[in-house]
C-alpha cells in the first residue's frame, strides 16, 4: 500500500513540475504574425485531413489541396491529423521529407497554416509530436504552437483573427491535440486541456469585454458525435460508425458552459463527412484529402471550407469541395 502511494506521489509530482515548466513555455509564445478579416467582411478557412502522406509523394493528393486553394483561396488552411503515416516514417529525414512536401503547397502560396496532430501522425515514427510540432513550425506560413498540458502532446494553441482594420481581436480558433491510443481504444482530450481551454477562454473575454466567438478542431472526434449519427439530423454523409474518444470528460460540458465555441470540427473517419447541431454547437467532420488512407468507392476526396463574417460572428457557413 505504501509502495503504491509513493509510486503515485512520484507521478502527480512529475506531471505537477512538468505542467508548471510547460506554463511557463506557454506564457512566452505568441503568434506569429497576424489575421484579420478581408475588406469585404469574410474570413475563409479550408480543412484538409487525413492526408496519410508517405515519403513516396501522392501526387493526386497534393494535386488536389493545390487544386482546393487555387479555387477557394482561403486566409488559413487546417490540418486535422494524420497528416503523415508515421508507420512509413522510420527515420527522422524521412519525416521532415514527408513534412516539406505537405508545407510546400501552403508555403509556395504564402497562405498561413496550422496544425493538430492524429493517431497515425507519430505511430512508430522516428519523431515524436513535439518534434513533429517543431518541423511543422520551422515554416514561415506556419502558425502551429507545440505547448500542451499533457505529457507527451503537442500542440494544443489558438489562433485569433482581427477585424479588417486590423484594431481589435474578434475571432478564435482553438487547436487541441486529441492524442494517439489509449488502453481504451482513441485517446480523448484530457481534463486539463479542457482547463487549458477554459483558462484561454475566459482571458480573451476579460481582455476584449465579450466572449469571442470560436472553432475548434482536433482528430478523433467526441463522444457527442455519436449522438449526431444516432440522431439522422445532420446535413452529408454518414459511411461508417463513429470511432470517437474512448473517455468522456467534460469537454462537451465545458463548451456549453463558456458559450464561445460555435463549431467543432475534426478528421479520423475518412468516409463520414456529416455535420449536426447539439445544443446549440455544431459538431462535424472535415472531408478525407488523402489518397493513401481508406475511402469507400465511389466518395471523392476533398476538403471542408469554412466562410466567416465579420457582421454575424455567431454563425458561420462550411460546405464540401470535392475532387
Amino acid at each position: 500500500m505504501l509502495k503504491y502511494i509513493f509510486e503515485k506521489f512520484i507521478v502527480i509530482f512529475s506531471e505537477l513540475i512538468y505542467f508548471m515548466f510547460e506554463r511557463e513555455k506557454q506564457s512566452k509564445l505568441s503568434q506569429k504574425f497576424e489575421l484579420k478579416f478581408k475588406e469585404d467582411g469574410t474570413f475563409k478557412i479550408v480543412q484538409f485531413t487525413d492526408l496519410h502522406e508517405r515519403p513516396e509523394r501522392n501526387e493526386n493528393t497534393l494535386s488536389l489541396m493545390k487544386s482546393v486553394l487555387k479555387s477557394e483561396k482561403p486566409d488559413l488552411v487546417i490540418l486535422t491529423g494524420d497528416c503523415i503515416d508515421g508507420r512509413y516514417c522510420r527515420t527522422r529525414e524521412a519525416v521532415e521529407s514527408v513534412i516539406h512536401n505537405i508545407a510546400s503547397v501552403m508555403e509556395e502560396n504564402k497562405i498561413p497554416w496550422a496544425v493538430a496532430l492524429g493517431n497515425h501522425d507519430c505511430e512508430f515514427c522516428s519523431a515524436n509530436r513535439e518534434q513533429q510540432m517543431e518541423i511543422y513550425m520551422s515554416y514561415s506560413h506556419n502558425l502551429s504552437q507545440r505547448f500542451s498540458s499533457v505529457i507527451a502532446r503537442a500542440g494544443d494553441y489558438n489562433i485569433l483573427i482581427n477585424d479588417f482594420k486590423g484594431s481589435k481581436q474578434v475571432f478564435n480558433i482553438f487547436m487541441m491535440d486529441s492524442g494517439d491510443y489509449c488502453f481504451r481504444g482513441y485517446d480523448y482530450i484530457t481534463r486539463r486541456q479542457i482547463h487549458w481551454y477554459e483558462q484561454i477562454s475566459h482571458k480573451l473575454e476579460k481582455r476584449n469585454g465579450k466572449k469571442i466567438s470560436s472553432l475548434m478542431f482536433f482528430h478523433i472526434p467526441l463522444r457527442q458525435q455519436k449522438l449526431i449519427g444516432k440522431s439522422g439530423n445532420f446535413n452529408g454523409v454518414k459511411n461508417e460508425g463513429e470511432c470517437i474518444q474512448a473517455v468522456d470528460r467534460g469537454l462537451f460540458k465545458s463548451l456549453k458552459k463558456i458559450g464561445n465555441v460555435k463549431g467543432v470540427f475534426c478528421g479520423h473517419d475518412h468516409t463520414n463527412d456529416y455535420v449536426g447541431c447539439l445544443d446549440g454547437i455544431k459538431f462535424g467532420y472535415g472531408r478525407c484529402s488523402g489518397y493513401n488512407g481508406y475511402n469507400k468507392e465511389g466518395l471523392s476526396r476533398g476538403a471542408r471550407v469554412f466562410v466567416i463574417d465579420e457582421k454575424n460572428l455567431e454563425e458561420f457557413n462550411t460546405y464540401m469541395v470535392c475532387e
